[in-house]
């Protein structure tokens, strides 16, 4: 079986979603394939118009395990700014409930290889616990993602949200950069 790495590389801000300073920028989802659930939180990355940051270390691995040949990993991320506090003290208690409620909305789809990408990301989110603050922080952008098992053994992808026009005011542009390795 193929092991499946998914791993940030960064984020490039070229418009800050908040007019009068740095975004707090941070990506909540899930991944799930083979045998292997992934919650994901990353921390807040505080980013600026025309910076590139990295994540913290910690936060990097989005996915790591054996996928059946000719399976994918399924799941998603929403990127957010953060304007409503969170308790981030209770980030491994977060990551646990996203983990059990994906893990519950997998063994409903009868497995990760009956699972839609989108119901991944949606039990990742309500299970989060922190629905009524998402609704405070600007959603960025969502993105469902489906990654085959077969290809190439190292590949970058990048995912751009973006929302443009008016005077600029809740306008933002952000590149997210992430590397898929097979072996």
């Amino acid at each position: 079986m193929p092991n499946l790495k998914i791993e940030l590389i960064d984020v490039t801000c070229r418009d800050t979603e908040d007019i009068t300073g740095a975004d707090d920028f941070y990506l909540m989802g899930a991944l799930a394939g083979g045998a292997v659930t992934k919650a994901i939180l990353t921390r807040p990355i505080k980013i600026n118009n025309r910076q590139t940051k990295t994540f913290r270390p910690e936060d990097t691995v989005l996915f790591e395990g054996e996928i059946p040949e000719g399976q994918s990993v399924k799941g998603g991320l929403k990127a957010y700014d953060e304007d409503a506090a969170k308790d981030w003290t209770k980030y491994g208690d977060t990551i646990k409930k996203i983990t059990s409620a994906v893990s519950a909305a997998v063994s409903a789809a009868g497995g990760p290889h009956g699972a839609i990408a989108g119901t991944i990301l949606s039990a990742a989110v309500t299970g989060s616990g922190w629905l009524a603050t998402l609704d405070k922080d600007y959603l960025l952008g969502t993105t469902e993602l489906e990654i085959s098992a077969t290809g190439p053994s190292m590949e970058e992808r990048s995912w751009v949200m973006s929302k443009k026009g008016g005077s600029g005011w809740s306008t933002w542009d952000y590149t997210l950069r992430y590397r898929i390795t097979r072996s």
